[in-house]
């Protein structure tokens, strides 16, 4: 029997075509399981991707590390676990960690101002910047009321002030830098304000492309956002954006086309 082409995404028409959260029953799980390759939209549940790994099946784009180092607290922990640089950054798992229990190490808070994050905010949500001890118990007030919602972790990382910040979008084995000017508030992302500018630092962007190779010879990703945040005359991993937004790209079809160009180029290496 011929295996087939299974995509899940809409935006790209194979031998079977399913929706990526269509229910699961026994004839789906097994139109995956003998298929040749699945093509899988960027929002996909880690059972399901799980499921498709664990059959050895090849996938595009390559998820393994976004699930195996999920959400702020797991980004950091990959980027120290690879020896890539980082902000100087801590990690708490609850608000617990701050606690009294005797086996809890007593951590040295950051000094102001530093910044919080929420271990899954997205697009510049559950970001604060904490300049006083005022705004760092309404954090704390927040993430309490997270945690009764059963959502935990957030990490503190260190401010480091600059006009403008880099992110490198990688979509198969194309790079494309991209500059965002910080706007008022401290935040780069589009979605908060933040305005491309054009490249102000050659020398930087090089540092960068070349920080994004040594990160895809490490873990193999093949579509995301990552990152950057500018210390001097040297570029951090800040984080990665396995869903993120099309602007900087020049809409939505101009993602499509560099989509298409990435799946071909897949599909043609298969074994």
């Amino acid at each position: 029997m011929t295996k087939k082409i299974v995509s899940l995404t809409p935006i790209f028409e194979a031998d079977i075509n399913l929706w990526g959260t269509t229910g699961l029953d026994e004839e789906v799980l097994e139109t995956i399981a003998q298929a040749k390759a699945i093509l899988l939209p960027q929002i996909i549940t880690p059972e399901l991707y799980a499921y498709c790994r664990t059959l050895n099946i090849p996938v595009f784009p390559n998820y393994d590390w976004r699930f195996r180092f999920s959400g702020k607290i797991g980004q950091t922990l990959m980027f120290k676990a690879l020896r890539l640089p980082t902000p100087k950054t801590i990690c708490i798992p609850k608000i617990a960690s701050l606690g009294q229990h005797p086996q809890t190490k007593k951590l040295s808070m950051p000094k102001f101002p530093f910044i919080v994050k929420g271990n899954y905010g997205h697009e510049g949500q559950e970001v604060f910047l904490i300049t006083e001890k005022e705004h760092w118990e309404e954090a704390l007030k927040y993430f309490k009321m997270q945690e009764r919602e059963g959502f935990f972790g957030f990490i503190l990382q260190e401010y480091l002030p600059a006009p403008y910040e880099l992110r490198v979008i990688i979509c198969g084995t194309d790079l494309i830098p991209v500059w965002r000017e910080n706007s008022d508030d401290f935040k780069a992302n589009l979605a908060q304000g933040g305005q491309l500018i054009p490249c102000p630092d050659k020398e930087l962007e090089a540092q960068g492309l070349a920080l994004i190779r040594l990160l895809i010879e490490k873990t193999q990703i093949n579509l995301a956002a990552v990152d950057f945040l500018v210390e001097d005359k040297k570029l951090l991993f800040n984080e990665i954006n396995y869903v993120f937004g099309r602007r900087a790209l020049g809409g939505s079809e101009n993602f499509y086309k560099l989509w298409h160009k990435a799946v071909i180029s897949f599909l043609k290496h298969l074994k």
